[in-house]
């Protein structure tokens, strides 16, 4: 078989099983729903996000990563989840008032600025505490900071990184992504949280853009209502949108060191950085606050919402299917203790924000 179409059926199969995985988490969210009758049980079990994360972890880990070359055959079709995630993205936009996009998107950016900076000099401080290689700390400070792994692999090229070295910072976001999924709802809950604060909280405190979108999405179907889904999605936009100049900063950082090349166009550098989809995001928030979609109710945007909807199920089929245990048995103990440390501290502090502004965070949605 060629190249070629042997990428073209990975494409297939990889695409497939991203479906599939779908269609069972929500056959069996419903199954929960019907036979369980505790209501906390019912409402985590029924999550079709959390069915559809354990599915693909267990498929990869059970069966993909022990079947020599099946991994590499079916990547194709199982990266095509960061589109979907993408697309998702910029459906819920219709969902979007212009209005809400700017009120707690400037709210929320302030906060992002404080949650970045306090990121990049906790991390730094604690790598250097645990003489943590230099390039290691600043991968695992813009993870923890921006955007998880898309920020890891931005700026492994720019400070010249080595590719262990991002594949270990990956290594322990992943770990804190899969327990914040779990963990932040709890907390949530128990804090008796709404949903346009959690999903402030979620937007600011978790790594990975899908699993914060998860997150936020899990807390609406465990408390049966709406709101933490958009709040996480403008505000880890907001973090996403500024990813561009971390990087671009780390990277001047290290050329005046003599340890990466030089960035002589740096517009253009900014440009390339920059998360595209999130202005797909903002198009769609305006067209929607212009009437575009049409009312709250009409058929157009009921549509848009199902599209969005799917989209969704399907990239947490990804987000599962992309987790490997054997990655996270190889992080040592060293990172994965500075990843506590950070991941907990800035839990912490952008908590205390969010529940110190929380009177300002109400949406329409």
């Amino acid at each position: 078989m060629g190249e070629k179409k042997k990428s073209v059926w990975g494409f297939i199969s990889g695409l497939l099983l991203l479906i599939v995985i779908g269609l069972v988490s929500l056959y069996l969210s419903e199954l929960f729903k019907k036979v369980v009758h505790v209501e906390w049980i019912k409402a985590i079990l029924g999550a079709n996000v959390i069915i559809a994360i354990v599915i693909g972890m267990l498929i990869n880990n059970l069966l993909i990563e022990r079947i020599k070359g099946l991994a590499d055959f079916l990547a194709p079709g199982l990266e095509a989840y960061e589109f979907l995630l993408k697309l998702g993205i910029v459906f819920l936009g219709a969902r979007i008032l212009i209005s809400d996009l700017l009120k707690l998107g400037g709210l929320g950016l302030g906060m992002v600025v404080v949650e970045i900076l306090f990121s990049i000099f906790f991390v730094t401080l604690i790598a250097r505490l645990f003489k943590l290689d230099e390039r290691i700390g600043s991968l695992l400070s813009v993870g923890v900071g921006i955007c998880g792994v898309s920020a890891i692999i931005g700026t492994t090229g720019a400070i010249n990184a080595k590719r262990e070295e991002a594949n270990y910072a990956i290594a322990v976001i992943l770990i804190f992504g899969a327990a914040a999924m779990i963990v932040y709802p709890l907390i949530g809950a128990l804090l008796h949280m709404n949903q346009s604060l959690f999903g402030v909280w979620a937007g600011l405190a978790v790594d990975n853009t899908a699993e914060a979108i998860a997150t936020g999405q899990l807390y609406d179907q465990v408390k049966s209502a709406s709101g933490a889904l958009e709040a996480a999605t403008i505000t880890k936009m907001c973090r996403n949108a500024l990813m561009g100049f971390v990087i671009l900063g780390f990277a001047i950082y290290y050329a005046s060191k003599g340890m990466a090349k030089q960035i002589d166009h740096k517009g253009k550098f900014l440009w390339q950085k920059f998360p595209k989809f999130v202005l797909g995001f903002v198009l769609f928030a305006v067209l929607a606050s212009v009437g575009v979609f049409g009312g709250q109710k009409s058929a157009m945007l009921a549509s848009i919402k199902s599209l969005e909807g799917w989209a969704f199920l399907f990239t947490f089929a990804g987000v599962g299917l992309r987790t490997r245990f054997s990655d996270m048995a190889k992080t040592g103990w060293k990172p994965f203790v500075v990843g506590i440390a950070a991941e907990t501290s800035v839990a912490l502090v952008t908590l205390v924000m969010v529940l110190l502004l929380g009177g300002l965070l109400a949406l329409k949605t």
